[in-house]
């Protein structure tokens, strides 16, 4: 019983294509129970399948010692020869089986085998080793047919070294098989094996090609070639020599492996996608010259920064001449170094001084021309006069204010290169206290509320972070106040974006301070919100007393509303 379950998972193992466990399964059956036949049959097929000639004879030999009319040990022996192209051999043992064998079955099979070999033996008739008499019957050429057993033995010494698995030695005595008789095919097919486990394709694949050329119905180097195409990527020609190989193979199961390895080259026909075309030089011109891309490990790449190279396209500022009548002297113009200069990016000439036309931003941003002016506009005060330069400069730039309107308006600048002059400490100290004057009026003016006509507009929670900027920068305080407690619920680090300045970190604390607070509206958001905001380290140093002032009582209004010290 333990050597029948030995064997069950070994025609399991079998069964799946996976010899060596199944021989091993084999081997102890046998060792557990040795004079049961079919264990050693059964191991002399795996031993077949995986090229082992010797081994699968001997089990042949001792399975017919234990039982002299096992059917089976005699069908693996002649399956050996076929695969070894010994035909005679084979075709003894296929007699042996016919006179043994009273199963009806095994008998018809036996006789599809003998018809196949008989064929196959037949096939060789055109060899020069036979010549056709008048009454049409093969004669044998006595010379050639010496010479034709002298090449046997040599393919008898290659096949058992193939059968040990030394392939170089076995490809030897082919060689020399082949060097006697060159027109038997299984000489060639028995070389190639040798060839493809040496990982020698060319020659395999060339072996193939003459073993079929010499013997189209010999099916074994069709299967060699095969496996050389698949290997290649050559998934077309390998399925059609797969195809061939299941038309002319008459053994079951080499017919179900080859069906499993055409389904497999098909899927990979299928699969295989078309190469892309690409542009290929077809030859290289003689001032040209071929440069090889250098692929260098991460690190042996350079760490630096790749550089842009600036391509502008300068216009010509100097025009030549447009004719030169024939025989007349030519006199050439002077180019300025100034032209030279922009012509090369270079600043060494002199310069010249090009009039600026005058900037106008109103018509493009309506609603913030004033703080556009501001912007662009050098920092002046109030108590600063027009400072005169020569004539040939522009004029200075000069601001205007009046303090006593609620808007603050800023003049037209005209932009134009000016040396300011050096200060000494004590205008320096003078023109600080100044600046710092004017920035209370601008808080005082920021304070200050807009006549505008609170009625015609209607407020939306935003849904960009300029939409939010373009709609505060046009409310008054009124409006801001609204604004803010529409959005008081809504997303306000992402509101406020990257974009959030000084000033409008200004108003909006003046706004919470002002209104919120005296409303007691909820806060946290809006402060959240500030805080969550990237650029808020860097705008809390630049915050005034009046607006540190201001998040000091906002705090301290948020306290009072018992929440906790971490919110």
């Amino acid at each position: 019983e333990k050597a029948e379950r030995f064997k069950e998972i070994g025609n399991k193992q079998c069964k799946l294509g996976n010899y060596l466990s199944a021989i091993d399964l084999y081997t102890q059956a046998i060792e557990t129970y040795s004079a049961c036949a079919t264990y050693y049959t059964n191991r002399a097929l795996c031993y077949m399948n995986i090229d082992r000639y010797n081994d699968c004879f001997e089990d042949c030999d001792a399975a017919i010692a234990k039982d002299p009319n096992c059917i089976k040990a005699y069908y693996r022996r002649m399956q050996a020869y076929e695969r070894l192209g010994e035909n005679t051999k084979a075709k003894a043992e296929c007699r042996k089986i016919l006179e043994l064998s009273k199963d009806e079955k095994e008998m018809n099979t036996a006789k599809k085998d003998m018809a196949r070999i008989e064929k196959r033996l037949e096939g060789q008739a055109p060899s020069p080793t036979f010549a056709i008499a008048n009454n049409g019957k093969h004669e044998l050429n006595p010379t050639l047919l010496l010479i034709k057993q002298e090449a046997d033995k040599y393919k008898e010494l290659g096949n058992k070294q193939l059968a040990k698995k030394d392939y170089i030695t076995a490809e030897k005595h082919y060689t020399k098989a082949i060097s006697l008789f060159d027109n038997e095919a299984i000489y060639y097919a028995n070389r190639s094996l040798c060839y493809w486990n040496l990982k020698d394709y060319d020659k395999c694949l060339a072996d193939c090609n003459k073993a079929i050329q010499l013997d189209d119905s010999y099916f074994r180097p069709y299967y060699r070639r095969m496996q050389v195409r698949e290997l290649r990527g050559a998934y077309q020609g390998a399925l059609e020599d797969c195809r061939k190989f299941i038309e002319l193979n008459k053994d079951e199961k080499q017919k179900a492996t080859a069906e499993k390895d055409m389904l497999r080259l098909e899927r990979l026909l299928k699969s295989e996608q078309p190469a892309k075309q690409s542009f290929v030089w077809n030859e290289l011109k003689k001032n040209a010259k071929r440069i090889e891309f250098v692929q260098k490990p991460p690190h042996m790449r350079s760490r630096k920064p790749l550089k842009r190279i600036h391509i502008a396209d300068v216009p010509p500022l100097v025009q030549a001449p447009k004719g030169i009548p024939h025989g007349g002297s030519t006199k050439r113009q002077t180019i300025p170094d100034a032209i030279i200069d922009q012509m090369f990016n270079n600043n060494t000439g002199e310069r010249l001084t090009v009039p600026e036309e005058k900037t106008n931003l109103e018509h493009l941003f309506p609603a913030h021309s004033n703080k556009l002016k501001n912007m662009f506009s050098p920092p002046t005060t109030p108590s600063d006069k027009p400072k005169s330069f020569p004539s040939t400069a522009a004029p200075v730039p000069t601001i205007s204010r009046d303090l006593q309107s609620n808007d603050v308006r800023a003049a037209e600048v005209k932009t134009a290169p000016f040396v300011i002059p050096e200060m000494k400490p004590s205008d320096k100290m003078e023109k600080d206290k100044i600046n710092h004057e004017h920035q209370g009026l601008n808080e005082s003016a920021r304070k200050q509320k807009d006549p505008a006509n609170t009625t015609d507009i209607r407020l939306s929670i935003p849904k960009s972070t300029a939409q939010f900027y373009t709609t505060w920068s046009g409310l008054n305080e009124d409006l801001r106040y609204q604004y803010l407690k529409l959005l008081k619920n809504a997303p306000l680090s992402k509101l406020f974006g990257a974009s959030l300045s000084n000033q409008m970190l200004g108003e909006i604390l003046y706004i919470l301070k002002t209104h919120f607070v005296s409303n007691q509206v909820d806060v946290t958001n809006i402060m959240r919100g500030i805080v969550e905001n990237e650029c808020i380290s860097i705008l809390a140093l630049m915050l005034n007393k009046e607006d540190r002032n201001a998040v000091e009582e906002l705090l301290t209004y948020m306290q009072g509303q018992h929440l906790k010290e971490e919110e």
